[in-house]
């Protein structure tokens, strides 16, 4: 004997079993439901990589721009004359592309002894005062240490996760190049 209230459900559910049985044989709509399931997940780990990229990218600018100047420190061609403000825009044409050198701060220190020179200024809770951030004009045959940093925005949730190690939500950037002026000659 059949139950009549299961033969009922049995035919409630086969028009259903066709629409369901429909659907899977439908292929037109497969591309754009995939996208849409890919597309997030694609979308947030290429603005990632591109943000990454570039924090990395203007590291590797501000470090130039360090070195660059630094090679001008040592070798007198930015001597004991130059000003702090002339040794800020010498760092800042070099970082113009990426930098807004307003935001650049710059360290330059001047020694008798490499263990002298104590630590380079960086973010104490979260900040940087801007006074620890000092010049003093190189001469002939100094230790010289050189700092600049910058406050590099970040965009994306994730990145500033990982990078953005200021309160601002921004990422630290430095650069730091330590070494001995050359004995060259001073005045005219």
């Amino acid at each position: 004997m059949t139950n009549p209230l299961a033969n009922n459900a049995v035919a409630r559910l086969r028009p259903l079993a066709g629409i369901v049985g429909r659907f899977r044989r439908e292929k037109r709509g497969a591309t754009a439901v995939e996208f849409a399931l890919v597309a997030f997940p694609f979308f947030f780990l290429l603005s990632a990589i591109v943000e990454s990229s570039l924090y990395f990218f203007a590291g590797q600018m501000l470090e130039t721009a360090v070195d660059k100047v630094g090679r001008q420190v040592r070798t007198g061609q930015l001597d004991s004359n130059a000003t702090e403000a002339e040794f800020k825009a010498a760092i800042c044409s070099e970082t113009a592309l990426l930098f807004n050198c307003s935001g650049l701060m710059v360290d330059q220190r001047v020694a008798a002894t490499f263990s002298s020179l104590g630590e380079p200024p960086g973010p104490t809770a979260g900040e940087y005062d801007p006074a620890d951030f000092s010049y003093t004009a190189a001469g002939p045959s100094q230790i010289v240490r050189i700092t600049a940093t910058y406050e590099w925005p970040v965009f994306s949730n994730y990145v500033a996760a990982h990078l953005g190690d200021l309160n601002s939500g921004n990422a630290p950037l430095s650069a730091i190049a330590v070494f001995r002026t050359e004995p060259y000659p001073t005045g005219p």
